[in-house]
């Protein structure tokens, strides 16, 4: 059974606690997601109906993902720095027939909801707006108690792909009793969580890798301390106030904390930790390196992505003698493929593929999944690398160009398109190119039309109006002008050629 039944065995244990605001203990959590999960059902949401939150770090977000959790519903959390059009996309294609939100965003969700006809309710977790009820009204006359027919429930996130708009990531939900799920010892056996477990998580929980942990140390029992949002010296205070025990990272944010001055790093006790664990984007040797020299052999590294088919992971020990690998698999099978589909030998290099891995859909997609499917069954995120004599897994590259910035995927196509629009661009190419900070950060290479000037002057005029259309972090940092586009006798647009230009002749 879930360990969110502490709350019946110590229901003053803290469950959540969002650094500078709001706490949840045990019995708190357990409390006010029964009352959500009850309200659920009297709004008539039923077992495989989608929910929609657009909620900011804090605890009323974990009680309505458990409430979500435990009512047998699809879950999608929306990232918090869309623009009102592409959030409108993501509650649309969800077929949320909720949305919850914060104060913070209730204007963005009213300039859009006459686009939402699907959407049934709304709900807000702060004081009442007008067509906007709060959350907690209308769970105050709920009972407290399970709704009878708790069922495991599911998120339903969204994950980056090469072109057009992100899908819904879909994992099946049969009639799974509440508290059966696996990946909680996953995270008990990898991690070595447990109910002593104090876990920092200082990303957007609507981020997979941070959610999922999080509902895995509450299903351990364990406390979890949370970061409004990240700043490194805030991080190594947390981690020596709440003598936090483990602690999930991106590339970017270990290079932020690696360069805070050796003072500052010295003032934080962090012996408490017992694991370090990164992921989501690749990470530099020396980056590496650097790491398990100032936090010991703690320091772990696993690679998958949000569709859960496979996974591998590694320990310090294991990468020391195997440098830039991301380990062996912990979940599915690895296999290398080649262009023409054929298994490749040991050390060849080709796309990465999983077999015998849980199986998902892409929801309102089935043309992306079987874009991705092997003629084995297997499936790839679509990446590029090889596996050495002893199975372990070293990345060459994203067989696509989706820019990988701190941790985020970030679509190419959007901000294309959205410059595209502009009246000076006769063609254009984003691509990512070397960020020291963040691994890569999104470039803009544009083809004006005849007559048109280049100038700083328009570099700054296009980036404002592509920030005008999608969120700023999918726009580009920088312009560069080009003469013309490099591109096939098919048309087909040489992103490799681009890129050669900022990340050397062997980038793809």
């Amino acid at each position: 059974m879930s360990r969110i039944s502490r709350a019946r065995t110590d229901p003053n244990k803290l469950a959540f606690h969002l650094i500078g605001s709001d706490s949840l203990s045990y019995g708190a959590l357990e409390e006010q997601s029964c009352r959500t999960a009850q309200a659920f059902r009297a709004l008539g949401l039923r077992h495989g109906n989608h929910i929609a939150l657009m909620i900011e770090n804090r605890a009323e977000l974990i009680a309505l993902v458990w409430a979500a959790q435990r009512s047998g519903l699809y879950y999608t959390l929306i990232p918090t720095h869309l623009m009102p059009d592409e959030a409108a996309y993501m509650a649309s294609d969800s077929d949320a027939l909720l949305i919850a939100t914060s104060e913070r965003f209730v204007d963005l969700w009213r300039s859009i909801r006459p686009q939402l006809a699907g959407v049934r309710h709304w709900l807000t977790v702060d004081a009442p707006h007008d067509g906007f009820p709060a959350w907690q009204d209308v769970i105050a006359d709920q009972p407290a108690s399970p709704p009878a027919d708790a069922l495991e429930g599911s998120a339903m996130l969204y994950s980056s792909g090469t072109t057009g708009r992100p899908k819904g990531i879909k994992k099946a939900i049969g009639a799974v009793p509440f508290g059966d799920e696996p990946l909680a010892a996953i995270y008990r056996e990898r991690h070595v969580m447990d109910e002593h477990t104090v876990y920092l998580s200082p990303a957007p929980l609507y981020h997979a890798a941070p959610l999922r942990a999080v509902l895995a140390v509450n299903r351990l029992g364990g406390s979890v301390i949370a970061l409004a949002k990240f700043e490194a010296e805030a991080l190594l205070a947390a981690i020596d106030r709440y003598q936090v025990t483990h602690v999930q990272l991106v590339p970017t944010m270990l290079r932020r904390l690696l360069d805070l001055p050796a003072e500052v790093r010295a003032r934080y006790d962090v012996s408490s930790l017992r694991r370090v664990i990164h992921a989501a984007a690749p990470c530099p040797i020396d980056l590496k390196r650097d790491a398990i020299d100032w936090f010991g052999p703690i320091v772990t590294e696993y690679y998958g992505g949000t569709e859960g088919i496979g996974a591998t992971y590694i320990t310090s020990e294991e990468w020391l003698t195997h440098q830039g690998s991301v380990g062996r698999a912990i979940m599915g099978e690895l296999h290398i493929v080649g262009e023409d589909g054929a298994e490749l030998p040991v050390g060849a290099v080709g796309d990465v593929y999983f077999g015998n891995g849980p199986r998902f859909a892409y929801h309102n997609a089935p043309d992306k999944l079987a874009a991705a499917t092997h003629p084995q069954g297997w499936v790839t995120l679509g990446d590029i690398g090889r596996v050495d004599d002893e199975g372990y897994l070293y990345l060459i590259d994203r067989k696509s160009f989706v820019i990988n910035s701190g941790g985020v995927n970030i679509y190419p196509a959007e901000a294309e398109e959205a410059l595209r629009s502009h009246p000076a661009v006769a063609d254009v190419a984003v691509i990512g190119v070397p960020n020291r900070d963040f691994g890569e950060e999104v470039k803009a290479i544009v083809e004006l039309r005849e007559g048109v000037l280049a100038s700083d002057v328009l570099k700054d005029d296009l980036i404002a109006h592509c920030r005008a259309r999608i969120s700023s972090v999918k726009c580009p940092r920088s312009i560069d002008f080009i003469d013309v586009m490099p591109r096939s006798d098919a048309g087909k647009l040489l992103k490799g050629v681009l890129r050669q230009n900022y990340w050397g002749r062997d980038s793809g």
